[in-house]
């Protein structure tokens, strides 16, 4: 097995070459996008930030499928759906569900700023009771692509939800599922940890769905809709 070991060094290499998404947005929306980096690290909870190279994969993700509307639960101050805006066409969507309405403020801020607000439609609420309303408004098959880095506990039912929205060939895309490593170690058991290990577990397993867990940030399952 191939597999290069995690350095500080290694980190800041993969983020100064992950340039799609920087490349995408005007030099003013990019800059824009790096304060909001710097401004989410004062804010409590800040770890909950995707890292820069996850926007760019999530940006050539969304690209490579040709999506033109997305769905993300679990918005905070709004990095990843500037990411998967910036790689749909003008007339694209994503619709973001967060349940703070404090970061969610901050994030409608630069979706302006980097030049994306028309693209994006935030919702605030409880992630689950927002799904259903989407469902009934949207019909099922809908959305191209689904991010989810919500609640832990609830993957299983988010997965769910939004294996009715996306449509076939689509992508289903959930964060944190390496968990800072911690869903190999056996004397990890809380709740967020089993959660994961159990979605992990049972996700690669559903014939709904074809399956592959990359090692990128804090792990990502991706998810393609058969």
């Amino acid at each position: 097995m191939k597999l290069v070991p995690a350095t500080e060094p290694l980190a800041r290499y993969l983020s100064i070459h992950a340039t799609a998404l920087d490349h995408a947005l005007l030099p003013n929306e990019s800059l824009a996008l790096e304060e909001l980096r710097s401004e989410t690290l004062g804010i409590i909870g800040s770890e909950m930030q995707i890292a820069r190279e996850q926007g760019s994969f999530m940006y050539l993700a969304a690209k490579l499928i040709g999506a033109t509307k997305c769905l993300e639960l679990g918005c905070f101050t709004g990095y990843s759906a500037i990411a998967v805006a910036a790689a749909l066409p003008p007339s694209g969507v994503v619709v973001t569900i967060d349940k703070d309405e404090e970061t969610m403020a901050v994030a409608r801020r630069y979706f302006v700023r980097t030049g994306q607000s028309q693209k994006i439609i935030p919702r605030v609420g409880n992630a689950l009771d927002e799904l259903d309303k989407l469902l009934d408004e949207h019909g099922p098959e809908s959305f191209d692509l689904a991010f989810i880095d919500a609640d832990k506990g609830p993957m299983l039912d988010y997965f769910e939800r939004c294996l009715k929205l996306v449509r076939i060939g689509g992508l289903i895309l959930a964060d944190n599922t390496l968990w800072n490593g911690d869903v190999t170690n056996p004397s990890s058991q809380d709740k967020c940890t089993i959660a994961i290990r159990n979605f992990n577990d049972i996700v690669s397993k559903d014939r709904r769905v074809e399956a592959t867990l990359v090692n990128v940030a804090d792990g990502i399952m991706m998810l393609r809709k058969v």
